[in-house]
């Protein structure tokens, strides 16, 4: 169940404000014992105040706040399995605290648009057995400060520069009480250049800083070349550049209960990840009713960051690691047609191809080949109902290199508008209930609400 209120008092003199409230209660979608999911109320609350100082120069403040109060039942493997499953399966509950505030400055002139942010943000974890609150309590703190600059420097060129600065501070537990921290700050400019009318140029390069990686630096080159207005060739080569975040360096924490499910831990012996790669791509417009897009990439990682099971069940427990190298390619395609009277068919497909460079085995978590088919359909005279549905397919999904899948689901949507003022909805995900946990599929699920405006 979901609440939502949006209040916006328009602007008044100089002053505008936005505010929004909602509230939700996420039912346990399966109770039998050992399978339930995190279930319980939620609630989040969000102010946006600008203030316009002038016609070039403005001013924005959010606050930001939101609570989770959730808990979920977890098989304790240290209990008979001839125990009742009230006992078996002791309730864990996961409460959580969010704070935010942000503020920042826009300005222009004639030929400059430019910003300056700042934000801090809290957040307070505590997963817990019902009778030990407090005692795996984790908390984040986050500062960020960004600068940018956007220069037209002629009519065929525009140039966008800036720098922004990080710091993430936790606190760690499972044993260990020190407080853990990482800084970081990144410099970047990116250049849009129209050569000609057919060709536009967009050169970029990135410079970032870790205190405990170092340095490292990105360059990018990206190209379209127009060959019509309804036809175009778009080529990028890049390079990134990933540090491992605060938890994948130094937490310790749980998903699904304390004395099961999966315990994930960090790897202070990380390396940063890096990646470099190309795409080519050709977009098409066939009159105003068509469009189609064809994408091919390829792209290669060295230390990409990933997690692995070291222990066995009935207590998994993985751990965060770098593999050396991995390759990924694949190919996206896309085809839009406006078939008129309101009716409009999208189709997709993708092929992907990610395997670790040093055993030439596939990578865990990924399909194949994903297929994608939606109908939708507008009632074209006052645009007020409008049904959607589509399939989407996944096979040879690999989960481990012991475990692959194919499924398919079927989804829709019914929206009726009344004017600008009310709407109400309905869906449903997934209508055949497939139940497969590993893809995150848990049945089918459906949605109904109701929308006013005054």
């Amino acid at each position: 169940m979901s609440n939502y209120y949006h209040y916006d008092t328009g602007k008044n003199g100089k002053v505008s404000v936005n505010f929004d409230v909602n509230f939700s209660k996420l039912r346990n979608i399966d109770s039998k014992a050992g399978k339930n999911l995190l279930h319980g109320p939620k609630q989040a609350y969000n102010l946006n105040l600008d203030y316009e100082m002038d016609e070039n120069n403005n001013l924005n403040l959010m606050l930001d706040y939101a609570k989770d109060n959730l808990e979920t039942r977890m098989r304790d493997f240290s209990v008979s399995s001839s125990a009742p499953d009230d006992l078996k399966y002791p309730i864990t509950s996961f409460t959580s605290e969010r704070k935010t505030i942000a503020l920042t400055y826009d300005g222009k002139n004639s030929n400059s648009d430019y910003s300056l942010s700042a934000s801090y943000s809290q957040l307070n974890r505590d997963p817990y057995a019902a009778d030990t609150p407090g005692t795996n309590e984790k908390k984040y703190k986050s500062w960020n400060i960004e600068a940018r600059d956007t220069i037209r420097t002629s009519d065929n060129n525009k140039l966008i520069f800036g720098g922004e600065y990080r710091g993430d501070k936790a606190s760690i537990y499972s044993g260990d009480n020190t407080v853990k921290n990482t800084d970081q700050y990144s410099l970047y400019l990116y250049d849009e250049y129209r050569v000609d009318n057919k060709l536009l140029l967009t050169p970029a390069i990135r410079y970032d800083y870790h205190k405990s990686f170092g340095s490292h630096t990105s360059p990018n080159l990206g190209a379209t070349y127009f060959i019509s207005d309804k036809s175009r060739f778009k080529a990028n080569y890049g390079t990134s550049y990933r540090a491992p975040s605060v938890d994948e360096l130094y937490g310790a924490f749980t998903h699904g209960g304390i004395w099961g499910g999966m315990a994930i831990v960090g790897n202070p012996d990380l390396k940063p990840e890096k990646s470099k790669g190309w795409e080519i791509s050709y977009e098409q417009e066939f009159g105003d009713t068509t469009s189609a897009k064809l994408t091919y990439f390829d792209n290669k990682k060295e230390d990409a960051i990933s997690y692995k099971i070291e222990m066995a069940s009935p207590s998994q427990m993985g751990k965060f690691y770098n593999i050396d190298s991995t390759s990924s390619k694949g190919v996206e395609f896309e085809i839009k047609h406006d078939f008129g009277k309101g009716f409009t068919l999208v189709g997709n497909y993708n092929w992907l191809d990610s395997v670790d460079d040093t055993t030439g085995e596939r990578l865990n978590y990924n399909a194949r080949n994903t297929y994608m088919a939606k109908l939708m359909w507008t009632e074209p005279i006052k645009k007020e109902w409008n049904i959607t549905a589509w399939n989407k397919w996944y096979t040879d999904f690999q989960y481990d290199s012991d475990t692959v899948y194919s499924v398919n689901t079927f989804n829709f949507t019914v929206t009726k508008r009344w004017g600008d003022k009310y709407r109400v909805f309905a869906g449903i995900d997934n209508v055949f209930n497939k139940d497969l946990s590993d893809m995150g599929y848990y049945g089918r699920l459906w949605r109904v609400g109701a929308e006013m405006k005054f």
